[in-house]
């Protein structure tokens, strides 16, 4: 039982000492990059504002045609997901393009219980800047279209939000995800997400 206790001690003074790491890591990177005037940093998170109708279960993102992040829906959380972090990383300064598909399963109940045996896609492309020596955050919003009236297959949509700041901004809202108890819903982490 004492050696147990002293193994979950040891780890979690492994564990904060990684955390403490990390946190520095980030500040000396901001740093350099502030200093430097080079360079410019990308996140990307993709937030969750579907009706119950439709289940998230698969999202794929590319950067410049390269792929970047997939999600599948492994046990059914996804699409329980508010939001979730996709890529961060240090990008070149000017005009990039983003492509998302996200896939739907339909989640009808009611007279709408029919659509639970079909897919449903949206695609969609966007070009954006991201200025020299900043950062760029950009969300990928998944929402429904339309209202009842709207066909129900074509109310999967995607929009987007872009915000810039500063690259020490970014690391700070980074570290602030970082720090946020466990349960929560991360708005963006560490580097390129694959699972």
């Amino acid at each position: 039982m004492i050696v147990l206790r002293d193994i979950d001690r040891e780890m979690t003074a492994l564990g904060n000492d990684i955390t403490a790491s990390h946190a520095r890591l980030r500040e000396i990177t901001a740093m350099v990059l502030e200093q430097s005037g080079g360079g410019a940093q990308l996140i990307i998170d993709h937030q969750n504002d579907m009706g119950s109708t439709f289940r998230l279960v698969r999202a794929s993102y590319s950067l410049d045609g390269a792929a970047i992040a997939t999600r599948a829906d492994d046990n059914g959380s996804l699409a329980d997901l508010q939001s979730f972090a996709v890529y961060n990383g240090r990008v070149a300064q000017g005009e990039h393009t983003l492509t998302v598909s996200l896939e739907y399963q339909g989640n009808g109940y009611g007279i709408f219980s029919y659509i639970r045996g079909y897919t449903f896609r949206a695609r969609s492309v966007q070009n954006f800047t991201v200025p020299e020596g900043r950062a760029l955050r950009l969300t990928v919003v998944g929402y429904e279209r339309g209202g009842a009236t709207a066909a129900v297959e074509e109310r999967p949509a995607i929009r987007y939000a872009q915000q810039v700041m500063t690259i020490a901004e970014a690391q700070q809202m980074l570290q602030r995800a970082d720090a946020a108890p466990a349960g929560a819903t991360p708005t963006a982490a560490g580097s390129p997400a694959t699972r």
